[in-house]
């Protein structure tokens, strides 16, 4: 027994196998404009994900700036307080120097 690939249409009439074929093309034309649909879907989905670890890499980031700015304010505080407590013990040596003098 031989093969059958494709039906036959040789009892059809040229019209029924045109719409045969017209309804094959149809269903073929819903089949990849609803694989589209899924890939767009899927891309979308994909990029709503990205676009929320994006806004919260840059939330942590922006914590991150301000924790730093906090921390460059304590410093500029204790290297005021160094160059003063320098200021200071240079005075105290020159006083020493004067009194040894």
């Amino acid at each position: 027994m031989p093969l059958i690939l494709a039906p036959s249409f040789d009892d059809h009439t040229r019209e029924q196998v045109e719409a045969h074929l017209e309804r094959v093309r149809i269903r073929r034309i819903a089949a990849v404009v609803e694989y589209q649909q899924g890939r767009l879907n899927k891309l979308g989905n994909e990029a709503n994900t990205l676009e929320g670890k994006l806004n919260r890499t840059y939330n942590q980031l922006e914590k991150a700036i301000m924790r730093l700015d906090d921390e460059i304010a304590k410093i500029e505080v204790y290297l005021n307080n160094c160059q003063n407590l320098k200021n200071e013990l240079g005075l105290v040596n020159a006083r020493i120097e004067l009194a040894k003098g």
